[in-house]
Formats: structure tokens, C-alpha cells, sequence
């Protein structure tokens, strides 16, 4: 039997794509992926040093249309006697997060949501249209050119 590459799931992969995107490895993050006693849920371990201050982030990824703070805090009992800077929470757009306590900073992805209660890919062209970032366009007299006009 020959076994070539690693199969991991697609969804995993966009995970950890969008954690490395908000914590950036080139501002000194290590993330490490923690073994979730759930099905279908994953956690990591987020950590840099900063001044000479460790910082430690607990971060859950759920799927789920309202998520469940269950895992996160699972992880966070296996955090005993480390101080936490705080904790995240990474869940598709669209997803219920009323629920979820104050403390739990949460992160919407931008490749899934929620479109008629179900999880889509929105990376896919006849899903891209459901999430528009509503953007505020600039008031005219704001703007500032960026070349000044030449006049001669």
C-alpha cells in the first residue's frame, strides 16, 4: 500500500488559514493545534512573547450555527496555571454568536457562512454574492487627490 500526502479536511485547512491571517506569525504567533476530545471541533494554543511578556490565547473553530463555548473551555481547563491574555472563538458569518460570553473575542470566516441556515463555501462564485461587506464610501469633499493638479 502506498500512502502519498497528508489528507486533512478541507475545512481544517481554511481554519488555520484564517487563524494565521488574524495572528500572524511574522508578529511572532505560534499557533499549535490541540487534540479536541469533540468530534468536528478543533482548538489551538496561540502564544508570543511581546516585551518580555508571554501572551497565551485559547482559540476554538466551531461550525456550528450557534456555537458552543464547550470546547474552548475544555481547552482552557487544560490550561491550568498559565495566565491567559484571553480567549477567541473563530465561527462562519452568519452564525448566532448572542449567546457566547463577553470575555470570548470572536472572529467571523471569511471562506464560510451561513446562507438559509445552511453552511456554505463562500469562496464559490453563486455563494459570494450573500455575504457583501457593507463598505461607507468616502464623502467628496474628504477625498484628497493624490497628484497634485498641474497647471501650466
Amino acid at each position: 500500500m502506498i500512502t502519498m500526502g497528508v489528507a486533512t479536511d478541507i475545512m481544517q485547512t481554511f481554519a488555520v488559514r484564517e487563524i494565521r491571517a488574524q495572528f500572524r506569525e511574522g508578529e511572532g504567533w505560534e499557533c499549535r493545534q490541540e487534540q479536541s476530545p469533540f468530534p468536528g471541533s478543533m482548538t489551538f494554543v496561540l502564544s508570543r512573547e511581546l516585551r518580555g511578556k508571554k501572551q497565551i490565547i485559547p482559540l476554538a473553530v466551531s461550525y456550528e450555527e450557534t456555537p458552543s463555548t464547550i470546547p474552548l473551555e475544555h481547552l482552557i481547563g487544560t490550561l491550568t496555571g498559565k495566565k491567559l491574555t484571553g480567549k477567541c472563538m473563530l465561527v462562519p458569518k452568519g452564525a448566532n454568536v448572542t449567546a457566547l460570553p463577553g470575555d470570548v473575542r470572536v472572529f467571523f470566516m471569511d471562506s464560510f457562512g451561513f446562507v438559509d441556515e445552511k453552511l456554505v463555501w463562500l469562496t464559490k462564485k453563486k455563494n459570494t454574492k450573500q455575504y457583501c461587506r457593507s463598505e461607507v464610501p468616502a464623502a467628496p469633499e474628504t477625498a484628497i487627490p493624490v497628484f497634485p493638479s498641474h497647471t501650466a
